[in-house]
């Protein structure tokens, strides 16, 4: 069953907002990235793209018409900010709401977003007069990834691509879970591996368990293990990035502590 349904904004390359980078181009290419990693997840979704329309409003009526022919827990709207003038300075990302049901998931994913890539944090804004979020008939949300004209924020967004599409893909699990059998997370980020409803029947021992909670609860820990590695040139810098974006998960982890042994008795 789908539970999210997600759309790149705009139909075609060069309709949306225009400079560093083509808003429509960079939009389908963040929905591609989460529509992958919520499949490989296990969740339902549903995308949509427009590929037909020639106007604006012939756009609208497509995209909204067919979010509201999918079953789905949540609207998802993917867009690009632009300010109107090429800037150095950092603007930022920022997620777009009407409802304030809505204003919690839309301050988590701006959230999530910074704190993946170090874009600034606009946060959640209410708006009233965007087609989309009036007339979708779930709980929706637009989101400005960043600006296409700003050089600092263009140059965070194609860095931090992979981890910026990750944290809108788990922020999403989280809101449409919404308690459900799913990872906690610990103070570093990472999922609580002992808690997420799988590792009672993957692993045995009650010991192993609480060993394992204890490691995944404390950020020096896994920096140990994960710098340990790195110091071996078992695995690359790139996991200590993981980590401090919070993107590292736990089947990362036990993965990494793997090769580190492997390098360890060799």
């Amino acid at each position: 069953m789908s539970l999210i349904t997600i759309s790149p904004g705009h139909y075609g390359i060069g309709t949306g907002a225009r400079d560093i980078i083509d808003e429509v181009r960079e939009a389908r290419k963040v929905t591609n990235r989460i529509v992958e990693i919520l499949k490989s997840e296990k969740i339902g979704v549903t995308k949509i793209e427009d590929n037909t329309s020639r106007t604006q409003s012939q756009n609208l009526n497509y995209l909204i018409s067919r979010h509201n022919g999918t079953t789905r827990k949540v609207d998802v709207s993917i867009h690009f900010n632009a300010s109107g003038e090429r800037l150095n300075s950092a603007k930022g990302t920022e997620v777009l709401y009407l409802s304030d049901s809505n204003k919690n998931l839309a301050e988590k994913i701006s959230k999530a977003i910074s704190s993946a890539s170090g874009l600034r944090n606009r946060g959640a804004k209410k708006r009233t007069d965007l087609a989309f979020l009036n007339r979708t008939l779930k709980p929706a949300i637009l989101i400005e990834v960043c600006f296409v004209d700003s050089v600092t924020d263009v140059n965070l967004y194609q860095r931090y691509f992979e981890v910026i599409c990750k944290a809108i893909a788990n922020q999403l699990i989280n809101y449409v879970l919404d308690g459900q059998s799913r990872p906690e997370e610990g103070e570093n980020g990472l999922s609580l591996i002992a808690n997420n409803g799988k590792i009672n029947s993957a692993i045995s021992s009650p010991t192993l368990i609480d060993v394992l909670n204890k490691v995944l609860k404390d950020q020096n820990s896994v920096k140990e293990i994960i710098e340990k590695g790195v110091s071996q040139k078992a695995i690359s810098k790139e996991w200590l990035n993981k980590l401090n974006n919070k993107t590292l998960t736990t089947a990362d982890l036990l993965g990494l502590s793997v090769l580190i042994v492997q390098r360890t008795i060799k």
